[in-house]
């Protein structure tokens, strides 16, 4: 038996995980975020390796820290301007009585939400609106109206919340929120819940995706991409820097925190395979981990050890799926919006039969 990838629900695939946005599709206005709440009990873990991150919190998930992992993890539009709407998602956990139980405060919790960033600023009418605090309380309140669902029905991609100013291939493509998920032989699910907005393309100049060689090899007969975009003139490429790809891979797997950890890590090679150039010094890569430990590691060093190289692995191939899914979802807009053209727009085959995916 070998892994399964499928879209299905994406990250929502992961029992206990929910999700909620703020922001919405507008001309003048293309930004938004997207908290993912943990499950109690789940691990967390993350890695930064691009070279301009814009990120908050991520220390206090590191293996070692005194932490009982996160609350929730926001991914926001707006750059370090747009982290001031985790201020609005920690003080609507708070007041749901979500956090770490503040010592001799009765009734007091303090939310630990890590972040990250993409830049977007300006991506509506030209006037930078990065995400504020109302739009972390409304996106935080979406999230726990979901956790009461009896089956999660809120959208995981497409052009909402983090994902709704998203662009790739120096801003010449729009992209969007992507989520996809793989079954492994273990019997543990991975999955990755992404927004998109790296400087690198997706495609390569004569056509097709730098993403293809691992389509094929999961049996994906899917039509041939054609040339996409081109990148602006090199004079204009700094005023394209405005990047960033960030991430949530996800498992039911029973990880401690140095093994979640390890999962994101490996998660980047996923970035690295769909896009390039990818990490870059525009780019602030950012992978954050989540384990909710519903399904345990098999017994003995070395079977346990397998299951975590394939769950790595399989967080790797999620995530170069879920940055496909995410230009293949991103809403075409109306010429008038001046916005570039969507995957959609310039390969609707594609597109169209990788939306159409289990």
């Amino acid at each position: 038996m070998t892994p399964q990838p499928f879209r299905g629900r994406g990250i929502l695939e992961i029992p206990g995980i929910a999700v909620g946005h703020a922001g919405r599709l507008d001309s003048d206005r293309l930004t938004g975020l997207t908290a993912v709440l943990p499950p109690s009990g789940a691990r967390a873990g993350v890695d930064v390796r691009g070279g301009g991150p814009a990120t908050h919190e991520t220390d206090v998930i590191a293996p070692g820290t005194h932490s009982h992992g996160a609350d929730a993890i926001v991914l926001t539009g707006g750059s370090a301007l747009g982290l001031a709407s985790v201020t609005g998602v920690v003080g609507t956990l708070a007041e749901a009585g979500r956090g770490f139980p503040a010592a001799g405060l009765e009734g007091t919790h303090i939310p630990l939400v890590p972040a990250a960033a993409i830049f977007d600023l300006g991506r509506g009418d030209g006037i930078p609106r990065p995400p504020t605090a109302d739009d972390g309380a409304a996106a935080a309140r979406a999230a726990l109206r979901s956790v009461s669902e009896a089956e999660q029905t809120t959208e995981v991609r497409g052009s909402l919340g983090a994902g709704l100013g998203a662009r790739s291939g120096m801003q010449s493509m729009r992209s969007s929120l992507g989520s996809s998920a793989i079954r492994l032989p273990s019997g543990h699910t991975v999955a990755a819940l992404v927004a998109a907005n790296p400087l690198g393309t997706i495609g390569t100049a004569e056509g097709g995706l730098w993403a293809h060689p691992l389509l094929r090899s999961f049996g994906f007969d899917l039509p041939r991409v054609a040339t996409l975009p081109a990148p602006p003139a090199t004079e204009d490429r700094a005023a394209s820097a405005k990047n960033t790809t960030i991430a949530v891979v996800a498992t039911d797997a029973a990880l401690d925190p140095a093994q979640v950890t390890r999962m994101a890590s490996g998660a980047h090679a996923g970035i690295a395979r769909a896009v390039h150039p990818s990490h870059t010094l525009f780019d602030g890569d950012t992978v954050f981990g989540i384990a909710t430990g519903e399904v345990g590691l098999s017994e003995g060093f070395a079977d346990s050890t397998r299951d975590l190289v394939a769950i790595t692995a399989a967080a790797a191939d999620v995530l170069s799926l879920a940055i496909i899914d995410a230009h293949a979802a991103a809403a075409p807009v109306p010429d008038a919006w001046g916005q570039p053209p969507t995957l959609r727009d310039v390969s609707p085959d594609f597109a169209e039969a990788f939306s159409a995916l289990p």
